[in-house]
C-alpha cells in the first residue's frame, strides 16, 4: 500500500528489448526453485485465461502449497477497484468529479479546494498518511473512520491542488469513505454489489483480518535465502479503498479484462480513467510507446506483492499475486511478458 505507483516506463522495454529465452513454465520453475517468489500467476488473452500457475507455499509452517484459489492481499491494486466504483457513481449522477472534498469532510485542511477528480489523479496535495512515523505499527490494530480522519486532519496540504501529482494513499482512503456515505453501505458491500457480483468474482472481498482458515496465504520476507514469516499484519480497516482488498490472481486478471472491455463502466468513463496526467490515470498508471498502451498498478502490503497490467492492443492481461518476493515486481511482470511471447513462439 505504501508505494503503489508502478514505473510503467520500465515495463515498456519489454516491447523492444532483447531476447525472450524462457517459456512461462521455465520462468515459473526458476522463481520457485531459486526461492525468488511464492504465489500465483494468471494471464488472459482475448478474455480467456490462457495461463495459470501457482508456485511455492501458501503456508510454509503447515507445508500448504499454493493453489489456484489461494487468496492474497493485493495492496494498492485495490485503487483500481475504488476508482471504478467512484466512476460508476459519477455515471449515475450520485457524485460529480468537480465536487469538493468539503462536501463530505469539511474539517480536512484545504478540503474546500480539493475535488474528487484531484483525489482520483493523486493531485490533491493531501499528505500521504502512510508516510507518518510509526504508522506501520499503528495500522496493525483495527482503525475506524473517526480514528483515520483524526490522523488525516493533523496534516496541512503538501501543495496546491492540481499543481502537480504526488502519490498519496490518503486520497483513496477518503474516496472509499465517500462511496460509503453516498451508498449508505459498507465498502465490502459496495465492492460485492458493484464489481464482484457483476462480473463473477468469487474470491475478491474486503476483510480486516488475515484468515488462514479461508485459504488466505501467510506472507514472508527473504533472509539469507530463506523465507521468514511476517509476524504482524496490517488491519485492513485502516487502508480501506487504498489497499484493503483480498483476491486471487485470476480474479484480478478477470477484473482488469472486464474493466477495460467495457463490462463494468462505460467507454466514456474508461477514457476518463485512462487519460493520464503525469502518467497517472484514475486508479491506474498509463504509458504509451511505439503505439502500444499499457494500463496497470502494483501493490505492496506487509509481505504481499501484486501487479497487473492490461495491454489493449493485444487484449492481454498479466497478473500476479505473491505472498513472498525477493526481486522487483516490475522485473517479474517484464519477464512474464517476455516469457509469454516465447511460449507463443514455441507453440506455433
Amino acid at each position: 500500500m505504501k508505494k503503489g505507483s508502478i514505473l510503467l516506463m520500465v515495463f515498456l522495454c519489454a516491447f523492444i528489448s532483447c531476447s525472450q529465452s524462457q517459456t512461462l513454465d521455465e520462468f515459473s520453475t526458476h522463481l520457485e526453485s531459486k526461492n525468488k517468489a511464492m504465489g500465483t500467476i494468471s494471464i488472459f488473452k482475448n478474455g480467456k485465461e490462457v495461463y495459470h500457475k501457482s508456485i511455492g507455499f501458501a503456508n510454509l509452517e503447515k507445508q500448504k502449497k499454493a493453489n489456484k484459489n489461494t487468496l492474497y492481499r493485493i495492496g494498492s491494486v485495490t485503487k483500481t477497484f475504488t476508482s471504478t466504483i467512484i466512476l460508476q457513481l459519477v455515471e449515475e449522477g450520485k457524485i460529480n468529479l468537480d465536487e469538493k472534498l468539503a462536501t463530505y469532510f469539511p474539517d480536512i485542511p484545504n478540503a474546500e479546494n480539493i475535488t474528487i477528480k484531484h483525489m482520483l489523479y493523486h493531485r490533491s496535495g493531501l499528505y500521504n498518511i502512510t508516510n507518518e512515523k510509526g504508522f506501520e505499527s499503528w495500522i496493525s490494530k483495527p482503525r475506524d473512520r473517526k480514528q483515520m480522519l483524526a490522523r488525516i486532519k493533523k496534516y496541512q496540504s503538501d501543495f496546491k491542488p492540481d499543481s502537480k501529482s504526488a502519490y498519496s494513499n490518503t486520497n483513496y482512503i477518503l474516496l472509499s469513505y465517500i462511496a460509503e456515505i453516498v451508498e449508505k453501505k459498507t465498502f465490502n458491500k459496495i465492492l460485492k454489489k458493484r464489481i464482484s457480483n457483476k462480473i463473477g468474482l468469487k474470491n475478491t472481498y474486503f476483510q480486516k483480518d488475515l484468515d488462514l482458515s479461508k485459504n488466505e496465504a501467510m506472507c514472508y520476507y527473504p533472509e539469507n535465502g530463506v523465507w521468514k514469516p511476517i509476524t504482524y499484519h496490517t488491519d485492513l480497516t485502516g487502508p480501506m479503498g487504498a489497499g484493503a482488498i483480498t483476491s486471487t490472481a485470476k480474479d484480478v486478471a478477470t477484473f482488469y479484462n472486464a474493466l477495460f472491455n467495457g463490462k463494468i463502466i462505460s467507454q466514456k468513463s474508461i477514457k476518463q480513467m485512462t487519460t493520464p496526467q503525469d502518467e497517472m490515470g484514475m486508479g491506474v498508471s498509463v504509458a504509451n510507446f511505439n503505439g502500444e498502451t499499457i494500463y496497470g498498478h502494483n501493490g505492496a502490503i506487509d509481505g504481499f506483492r501484486s501487479m497487473v497490467v492490461y495491454i489493449p492492443q493485444k487484449k492481454l492481461t498479466i497478473a500476479f499475486t505473491f505472498n513472498a518476493l525477493s526481486v522487483s515486481s516490475t522485473d517479474i511482470i517484464i519477464t512474464l511478458y517476455k516469457s509469454y511471447l516465447q511460449t507463443i513462439k514455441q507453440n506455433k
